[in-house]
């Protein structure tokens, strides 16, 4: 799914439920075959339209708020310092069929416990049918993606790149042709990968995004307001200027903008996605480390244990490691 493709939600989700809503609220980029296309992060619509405006340069601007940016994948590092933003970078149906398929392994491992003699097994006929249910849709709804993406053209498939959609889903196995117990088995753990990349990207990330927020004062908030800039000319002279004001702001700029960038500006512009690519990294690894210690926390209240201790405090002064280096990290990028 390409740029024109692409929706532009205004959100802050919170949660898989929360993501629907955002989802659905998306709206269709109009497709540019020729001319600029750049990504602004760090500035509102308002002040990338008031950038152009003051240098005459005629454009289509589409914006996208913070957690969509982050779900959609804009401000992935990849994409940011690619030198093509024409086709295939961002795809909505990614997390949606993510969303669909985390509730299907969720469904699933419940009816397995029904069946393990737990407090589940008065419900177990109604997970077995949700389970179907929910099977089928998953699976309808990825034949239906990979019918539309194959419809696309042998064009943009060619240019497509797989690391530039957001999280990476699993080939479920729809044909596993082994003996019913192992295939169990297979399917287990996929769909326990499944689940907890749903837990991790549409669940938890987006909860800890509004918690560093909070926490920053609205700056980690503020940095991920994106806008897709496409010029009408092919390289309108004018958007040096445009680059130079929106640098003078505090953007953070997409390569693509590098070519109308003079040695100045074009020194900003890298440190600055080199900061950008730094706090994000930092972000992911603090997710990791946070999910794991509230895991061990909710383990050692199951399983009383000192041997917890153990596990809980390395991981909680990693996690208070990362957290300090992404706040001071943040601080810099916004202050440069």
């Amino acid at each position: 799914m390409s740029f024109r493709e692409a929706q532009s939600p205004g959100h802050l989700g919170l949660s898989a439920g929360a993501f629907f809503v955002l989802a659905g609220s998306y709206g269709s980029v109009a497709r540019s075959e020729g001319g600029f296309k750049g990504i602004v992060l760090g500035l509102s619509r308002a002040d990338v339209e008031w950038a152009l405006q003051a240098h005459l340069v005629p454009a289509q601007l589409v914006a996208f708020s913070p957690i969509s940016t982050w779900v959609l994948g804009l401000s992935r590092d990849k994409l940011l310092k690619r030198m093509d933003l024409s086709e295939h970078h961002v795809s909505s149906a990614t997390p949606i069929l993510l969303c669909i398929w985390g509730f299907f392994a969720l469904a699933f491992f419940l009816t397995v416990a029904s069946f393990l003699g737990y407090a589940l097994s008065a419900s177990r006929v109604v997970l077995i049918l949700l389970t179907v249910f929910l099977a089928a849709v998953a699976i309808a709804a990825s034949v239906s993606s990979a019918v539309r993406r194959k419809g696309a053209g042998a064009a943009e498939r060619a240019t497509a790149n797989p690391d530039d959609d957001l999280p990476w889903i699993p080939d479920i196995p729809l044909d596993i042709a082994l003996w019913p117990e192992v295939a169990v088995v297979v399917l287990a753990v996929v769909l326990l990968g499944v689940l907890a990349a749903f837990v991790f990207f549409l669940v938890w990330l987006p909860i800890l995004f509004l918690v560093i927020s909070l926490i920053t004062f609205g700056a980690w908030w503020r940095i991920h307001r994106a806008t897709f800039v496409t010029a009408m000319e092919d390289r309108p002279p004018k958007l040096r200027g445009v680059g130079e004001d929106l640098l003078t702001r505090g953007a953070i700029l997409s390569r693509t903008w590098d070519i109308h960038l003079e040695d100045a500006n074009l020194r900003t512009a890298t440190e600055r996605r080199r900061s950008y690519a730094r706090a994000r990294r930092f972000f992911l690894f603090l997710g990791i480390a946070s999910l794991a210690l509230a895991g061990l926390v909710v383990g050692s209240r199951f399983l009383p244990s000192i041997e917890w201790t153990y596990m809980i405090m390395p991981t909680a002064g990693v996690a208070m490691f990362l957290f300090t280096a992404l706040v001071a990290t943040i601080y810099r990028l916004r202050l440069r």
